[in-house]
Protein backbone atom coordinates (compact mmCIF):
# COMPACT_ATOMS: atom_id res chain seq x y z
CA UNK A 1 0.00 0.00 0.00
CA UNK A 2 2.82 2.42 0.89
CA UNK A 3 4.62 1.62 -2.38
CA UNK A 4 1.48 2.35 -4.41
CA UNK A 5 1.01 5.65 -2.56
CA UNK A 6 4.60 6.74 -3.22
CA UNK A 7 4.42 5.70 -6.89
CA UNK A 8 1.14 7.59 -7.33
CA UNK A 9 2.60 10.73 -5.75
CA UNK A 10 5.70 10.57 -7.98
CA UNK A 11 3.63 10.16 -11.17
CA UNK A 12 1.20 12.87 -10.01
CA UNK A 13 3.99 15.40 -9.42
CA UNK A 14 5.68 14.55 -12.73
CA UNK A 15 2.39 14.85 -14.63
CA UNK A 16 1.61 18.25 -13.11
CA UNK A 17 5.14 19.46 -13.85
CA UNK A 18 4.86 18.26 -17.46
CA UNK A 19 1.49 19.93 -18.07
CA UNK A 20 2.72 23.10 -16.36
CA UNK A 21 5.80 23.30 -18.57
CA UNK A 22 3.66 22.75 -21.67
CA UNK A 23 1.79 25.95 -20.83
CA UNK A 24 -1.80 27.09 -20.43
CA UNK A 25 -2.55 26.39 -24.07
CA UNK A 26 -2.73 22.69 -23.25
CA UNK A 27 -5.59 23.33 -20.82
CA UNK A 28 -7.55 26.02 -22.62
CA UNK A 29 -7.21 24.93 -26.25
CA UNK A 30 -7.00 21.29 -27.30
CA UNK A 31 -5.89 21.08 -30.90
CA UNK A 32 -5.04 17.79 -32.59
CA UNK A 33 -1.45 17.61 -31.29
CA UNK A 34 -2.54 18.76 -27.83
CA UNK A 35 -5.27 16.13 -27.65
CA UNK A 36 -2.91 13.34 -28.72
CA UNK A 37 -0.33 14.41 -26.13
CA UNK A 38 -2.94 14.61 -23.37
CA UNK A 39 -4.32 11.15 -24.19
CA UNK A 40 -0.83 9.65 -24.22
CA UNK A 41 0.08 11.29 -20.91
CA UNK A 42 -3.05 9.97 -19.20
CA UNK A 43 -2.37 6.46 -20.50
CA UNK A 44 1.33 6.49 -19.58
CA UNK A 45 0.71 7.93 -16.12
CA UNK A 46 -1.71 5.15 -15.20
CA UNK A 47 0.65 2.26 -16.02
CA UNK A 48 2.99 2.29 -12.96
CA UNK A 49 0.05 3.06 -10.66
CA UNK A 50 -2.14 0.13 -11.73
CA UNK A 51 0.75 -2.30 -12.26
CA UNK A 52 3.38 -2.32 -9.45
CA UNK A 53 5.70 -4.45 -11.60
CA UNK A 54 6.25 -1.55 -14.04
CA UNK A 55 9.04 0.80 -12.84
CA UNK A 56 8.09 4.44 -12.29
CA UNK A 57 10.89 5.42 -14.67
CA UNK A 58 8.92 3.79 -17.47
CA UNK A 59 6.33 6.53 -17.04
CA UNK A 60 8.63 9.44 -16.20
CA UNK A 61 10.88 8.97 -19.23
CA UNK A 62 8.01 8.95 -21.79
CA UNK A 63 6.58 12.08 -20.12
CA UNK A 64 9.91 13.86 -20.61
CA UNK A 65 10.02 12.70 -24.25
CA UNK A 66 6.45 13.94 -24.87
CA UNK A 67 7.28 17.26 -23.23
CA UNK A 68 10.34 17.64 -25.45
CA UNK A 69 8.35 16.76 -28.58
CA UNK A 70 5.57 19.20 -27.68
CA UNK A 71 7.97 22.09 -27.03
CA UNK A 72 9.98 21.27 -30.15
CA UNK A 73 6.88 21.02 -32.37
CA UNK A 74 5.55 24.32 -31.00
CA UNK A 75 8.88 26.01 -31.78
CA UNK A 76 8.93 24.56 -35.32
CA UNK A 77 5.35 25.66 -36.04
CA UNK A 78 6.14 29.18 -34.83
CA UNK A 79 9.22 29.36 -37.08
CA UNK A 80 7.46 27.73 -40.06
CA UNK A 81 3.74 28.71 -39.98
CA UNK A 82 3.11 26.98 -43.34
CA UNK A 83 3.47 23.62 -41.58
CA UNK A 84 0.65 24.40 -39.17
CA UNK A 85 -1.98 23.26 -41.63
CA UNK A 86 -0.54 19.72 -41.51
CA UNK A 87 -1.15 19.20 -37.78
CA UNK A 88 -3.72 21.84 -36.91
CA UNK A 89 -7.21 22.67 -38.09
CA UNK A 90 -8.00 26.06 -39.63
CA UNK A 91 -10.84 28.43 -38.70
CA UNK A 92 -13.93 27.82 -40.83
CA UNK A 93 -16.50 30.51 -41.62
CA UNK A 94 -19.99 29.01 -41.14
CA UNK A 95 -21.96 32.24 -41.60
CA UNK A 96 -20.58 35.08 -43.72
CA UNK A 97 -22.38 38.45 -44.02
CA UNK A 98 -25.54 36.87 -42.66
CA UNK A 99 -25.51 34.00 -45.18
CA UNK A 100 -25.21 30.39 -44.01
CA UNK A 101 -22.53 28.39 -45.83
CA UNK A 102 -24.20 25.00 -46.09
CA UNK A 103 -21.14 23.36 -47.65
CA UNK A 104 -18.94 24.44 -44.72
CA UNK A 105 -21.59 23.19 -42.31
CA UNK A 106 -21.56 19.76 -43.96
CA UNK A 107 -17.76 19.63 -44.10
CA UNK A 108 -17.60 20.33 -40.36
CA UNK A 109 -20.24 17.63 -39.76
CA UNK A 110 -22.29 20.12 -37.79
CA UNK A 111 -26.08 20.03 -37.80
CA UNK A 112 -28.31 23.11 -37.80
CA UNK A 113 -29.51 22.12 -34.32
CA UNK A 114 -25.93 22.20 -33.01
CA UNK A 115 -25.33 25.55 -34.69
CA UNK A 116 -28.51 26.99 -33.16
CA UNK A 117 -27.49 25.69 -29.73
CA UNK A 118 -24.13 27.47 -29.96
CA UNK A 119 -25.78 30.69 -31.12
CA UNK A 120 -28.31 30.64 -28.25
CA UNK A 121 -25.45 30.24 -25.74
CA UNK A 122 -24.08 33.55 -27.00
CA UNK A 123 -27.31 35.45 -26.41
CA UNK A 124 -28.97 35.27 -29.84
CA UNK A 125 -32.19 33.49 -30.69
CA UNK A 126 -32.12 33.17 -34.48
CA UNK A 127 -29.73 32.77 -37.41
CA UNK A 128 -31.07 36.01 -38.90
CA UNK A 129 -29.40 37.92 -36.04
CA UNK A 130 -25.92 36.64 -36.92
CA UNK A 131 -23.58 38.59 -39.19
CA UNK A 132 -20.68 36.15 -38.98
CA UNK A 133 -19.99 32.79 -37.28
CA UNK A 134 -16.54 31.20 -37.30
CA UNK A 135 -15.66 27.73 -36.05
CA UNK A 136 -12.25 28.29 -34.45
CA UNK A 137 -9.31 25.88 -34.37
CA UNK A 138 -10.12 24.80 -30.81
CA UNK A 139 -13.70 23.85 -31.74
CA UNK A 140 -15.36 26.93 -30.24
CA UNK A 141 -17.80 29.00 -32.28
CA UNK A 142 -17.22 32.75 -32.47
CA UNK A 143 -20.46 34.59 -33.24
CA UNK A 144 -20.62 38.23 -34.35
CA UNK A 145 -24.16 39.71 -34.27
CA UNK A 146 -25.59 42.06 -36.85
CA UNK A 147 -25.52 45.75 -35.97
CA UNK A 148 -29.21 45.83 -34.99
CA UNK A 149 -28.65 43.09 -32.42
CA UNK A 150 -25.22 44.09 -31.08
CA UNK A 151 -25.15 45.69 -27.61
CA UNK A 152 -24.45 49.41 -27.49
CA UNK A 153 -21.06 50.60 -26.30
CA UNK A 154 -20.18 53.83 -24.50
CA UNK A 155 -18.39 55.05 -27.63
CA UNK A 156 -21.46 54.55 -29.81
CA UNK A 157 -23.57 56.82 -27.63
CA UNK A 158 -20.84 59.44 -27.35
CA UNK A 159 -19.72 58.69 -23.81
CA UNK A 160 -16.08 58.63 -22.80
CA UNK A 161 -15.76 56.24 -19.92
CA UNK A 162 -12.47 55.49 -18.19
CA UNK A 163 -11.77 51.86 -17.54
CA UNK A 164 -10.76 51.37 -13.89
CA UNK A 165 -9.10 48.04 -14.66
CA UNK A 166 -9.69 44.56 -13.31
CA UNK A 167 -10.51 43.86 -9.69
CA UNK A 168 -7.95 41.65 -7.95
CA UNK A 169 -8.03 39.90 -4.59
CA UNK A 170 -5.83 41.86 -2.17
CA UNK A 171 -6.91 40.24 1.11
CA UNK A 172 -8.47 36.84 1.77
CA UNK A 173 -8.63 34.23 4.53
CA UNK A 174 -6.79 36.49 6.97
CA UNK A 175 -3.84 37.11 4.62
CA UNK A 176 -2.73 39.95 2.38
CA UNK A 177 -2.28 38.95 -1.25
CA UNK A 178 1.12 40.22 -2.39
CA UNK A 179 0.31 39.15 -5.96
CA UNK A 180 -3.02 41.01 -6.01
CA UNK A 181 -1.51 44.17 -4.53
CA UNK A 182 1.36 44.13 -7.03
CA UNK A 183 -1.09 43.75 -9.94
CA UNK A 184 -2.80 47.02 -9.00
CA UNK A 185 0.45 48.78 -8.11
CA UNK A 186 -0.31 49.08 -4.39
CA UNK A 187 1.10 47.76 -1.13
CA UNK A 188 -0.09 46.72 2.33
CA UNK A 189 0.36 50.23 3.73
CA UNK A 190 -2.01 51.60 1.09
CA UNK A 191 -4.64 48.98 1.88
CA UNK A 192 -4.39 49.57 5.64
CA UNK A 193 -4.76 53.31 5.06
CA UNK A 194 -7.83 52.86 2.85
CA UNK A 195 -9.48 50.55 5.38
CA UNK A 196 -8.73 52.93 8.23
CA UNK A 197 -10.24 55.80 6.25
CA UNK A 198 -13.43 53.77 5.89
CA UNK A 199 -13.47 52.71 9.53
CA UNK A 200 -12.95 49.02 8.72
CA UNK A 201 -10.82 46.43 10.50
CA UNK A 202 -9.38 43.28 8.98
CA UNK A 203 -10.84 41.14 11.76
CA UNK A 204 -14.33 41.89 10.44
CA UNK A 205 -13.56 41.29 6.77
CA UNK A 206 -13.62 37.99 4.88
CA UNK A 207 -12.05 39.20 1.61
CA UNK A 208 -11.24 42.41 -0.28
CA UNK A 209 -10.84 43.13 -3.98
CA UNK A 210 -9.42 46.33 -5.48
CA UNK A 211 -8.38 47.84 -8.82
CA UNK A 212 -5.76 50.32 -10.02
CA UNK A 213 -8.17 53.22 -9.55
CA UNK A 214 -8.21 52.50 -5.81
CA UNK A 215 -11.80 51.24 -5.75
CA UNK A 216 -12.44 48.66 -3.03
CA UNK A 217 -15.05 45.96 -2.64
CA UNK A 218 -15.22 43.91 0.53
CA UNK A 219 -17.27 41.13 2.05
CA UNK A 220 -17.73 41.11 5.80
CA UNK A 221 -16.96 38.00 7.79
CA UNK A 222 -20.04 36.08 8.87
CA UNK A 223 -20.66 35.63 12.58
CA UNK A 224 -19.83 31.99 13.32
CA UNK A 225 -22.20 32.01 16.25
Amino acid sequence: MTAILIRTLIVYVCLIATMRLMGKRQIGELEVTDLVTTLLLSEIASLPITNPEIPVSHAVLPMIILLTLEVLSSWILIRFPALKGLVSARPTVIIRQGRLDQTALRNMRMSVDELMSEIRQQGMTDLSQVECAILEKNGKLTVIPKGDFAPLTAGQVGLKEKTPGLMHIVYSNGRYSAVGLSLIGKDRAWLDKELSRRGLTLDAIFCITANEAGELFWIKREDRH
